[in-house]
């Protein structure tokens, strides 16, 4: 079995920072998203799912983005601009909000669901079902332009964006596989193609980070598209799962301690660190600068909580000059875009050096 350096132990430090609870309403809150100032998540309170957003701006407020009868689910946030799955007319479209304007725009309209849209300044992207099979489709919000991305009769799903790279699970190959499009060259190309499962992929930059069941049970993988290698994050015999990624930073549940904890991983330090051990039911991260939220059963339904970084923490601002953005959209430090440390790639190499990985559905 491949061993990364999370294998075997729980990891030894906790994150410094402050946790608290961002909603406790009746029913269930889940799937939040975060960007800057901005929380958003789907809400079960009156009996269907509805979005809601919770603006740290203006005293820490909550308000209703999507309350129609009809549930509207899966929300994505990049900047100011919100997207979502919209039931509203009896099949699921894409909608956007935003947030400045405080405008809505429905972006499908085709009859057939379309789900699970992702993000990332003009570029929106989703799963499509007009052509019988999922397919990914991009919109994008200047050009006001919307085309097909894949075109393959199985099924392609769970998209992502970042700058011009979009990346999808792909079922092409008769199992679950990651698969990437470049916007810019129109190319498709495959990332990894295991005969294991890959799932849940996400993308910052120049880093691809998923769900990966190579040895037999869920572990964080990440692949770097400038030296091209794919670096085990975290392979441990628990599972680890829905990985989100921010400022060369990687969260996801894990599984080693009781429950599932949050857990996060500094891409340039090699560094994992423990976020949140506070409840055993602690799931679906996502991650933005130096704040982290959840969805958390501690008390019976889920709730949104956030764990808060102090500023004293070395992570990624305080370790590197954050850089500015290439014409790809992708923040580039002076040292490259989030470069993998040497520590990292040589305990990869000397783990995989001479050995089979197991490789199990």
């Amino acid at each position: 079995m491949v061993l990364s350096a999370c294998a075997g132990s729980a990891a030894s430090e906790s994150l410094k920072g402050t946790e608290q609870e961002v909603n406790s309403a009746f029913s269930n809150q889940i799937s939040p998203v975060i960007s800057g100032d901005y929380i958003v998540w789907q809400d079960e309170r009156d009996g269907n799912w509805d979005i809601y957003l919770y603006d740290m701006t203006v005293g820490r407020t909550e308000s209703a983005l999507f309350e129609d009868s009809k549930d509207e689910i899966e929300p994505a946030i990049s900047g100011n601009r919100i997207v979502v799955s919209d039931n509203r007319r009896g099949n699921y479209d894409i909608y956007m909000y935003d947030i400045d304007s405080e405008t809505k725009t429905q972006i499908t309209s085709d009859r057939t669901d379309q789900k699970e849209p992702a993000i990332s300044g003009d570029i929106i992207v989703w799963t499509d079902r007009r052509n019988q099979d999922t397919d990914i489709y991009m919109y994008d919000i200047t050009s006001k332009k919307e085309t097909r991305i894949t075109t393959d009769k199985a099924d392609q799903s769970q998209p992502a964006v970042s700058g011009n790279i979009i990346i999808w699970k792909d079922t092409r190959d008769g199992n679950d596989d990651i698969y990437m499009y470049d916007i810019n060259t129109g190319k498709e190309s495959p990332v990894v193609t295991d005969p294991a499962g890959q799932t849940n992929p996400v993308i910052e930059g120049n880093y691809i980070v998923w769900e990966d069941r190579r040895a037999g049970n869920l572990d964080i993988y990440m692949y770097d598209l400038l030296s091209k290698k794919e670096i085990p994050v975290c392979i441990d015999p628990s599972p680890q799962k829905t990985p989100a990624i921010s400022d060369g930073r990687i969260v996801w549940a894990d599984g080693r301690i009781k429950g599932t904890n949050i857990f996060i991983y500094n891409i340039a330090t090699g560094q994992e660190k423990t976020v949140s051990t506070a409840s055993e039911y602690e799931s679906n991260p996502a991650i933005d600068g130096n704040r982290i939220v959840w969805q958390d059963k501690r008390k019976g339904t889920m709730d949104i909580f956030m764990f808060t970084e102090d500023a004293s923490e070395p992570g990624i601002a305080a370790e590197e000059e954050k850089g500015t953005e290439d014409e790809s959209g992708a923040k580039e430090s002076p040292l490259g875009i989030y470069p993998a440390s040497a520590a990292v790639i040589a305990a990869y190499l000397r783990a995989t050096s001479g050995k089979d990985r197991r490789r199990k559905i």
